[in-house]
C-alpha cells in the first residue's frame, strides 16, 4: 500500500475545495476539475467559517443518492438510517463557526453563512 493512495485522497477531500458564501446552488459535479471524477464527485466534508444555515429546500443539502439514507439532508430528504424521525437539517439548524461535518453530498445551497466544501469521490 502506497503512502500517497489515490483512494485515500478521493475519500478525504483532497480533490480540491470551494469557498461558498452566497445563496446560489452549488453542485459537486460542477466544481471538480478532475475529468476522472466527473459525475461521481461529492462534497465529503464541510467546514463552517461562520455560523451557517442551509437553505430550506431539497437542494439545501442533498445527500449522494447512492447513500441518501446515511447522511442528513434538506427538506423532503430523510436520513432514516441515522435519524429516528428522518428530520431535515435545513432552514433552522445553525451550524456553528469552526465545526466540520463529514458525509457525501452532491449539492449545497446556503441561506446564510460561509463554508469551505471539500471535494471527494
Amino acid at each position: 500500500m502506497g503512502i500517497n493512495s489515490t483512494e485515500v485522497s478521493y475519500g478525504f477531500g483532497q480533490m480540491g475545495s470551494i469557498h461558498i458564501a452566497g445563496t446560489v446552488l452549488t453542485t459537486s459535479r460542477d466544481v471538480t476539475a478532475d475529468p476522472g471524477v466527473g459525475n461521481k464527485a461529492v462534497f465529503c466534508a464541510i467546514t463552517f467559517l461562520e455560523d451557517t444555515v442551509f437553505a430550506n429546500s431539497l437542494a439545501g443539502l442533498t445527500p449522494d443518492p447512492d447513500n441518501a439514507q446515511l447522511f442528513p439532508g434538506g427538506t423532503g430528504r430523510t436520513s432514516t438510517s441515522i435519524d429516528a424521525n428522518g428530520g431535515a437539517i435545513t432552514g433552522t439548524e445553525v451550524f456553528p463557526k469552526g465545526v466540520t461535518i463529514y458525509g457525501r453530498w452532491t449539492s449545497i445551497t446556503l441561506a446564510s453563512g460561509r463554508i469551505i466544501a471539500y471535494i471527494g469521490y
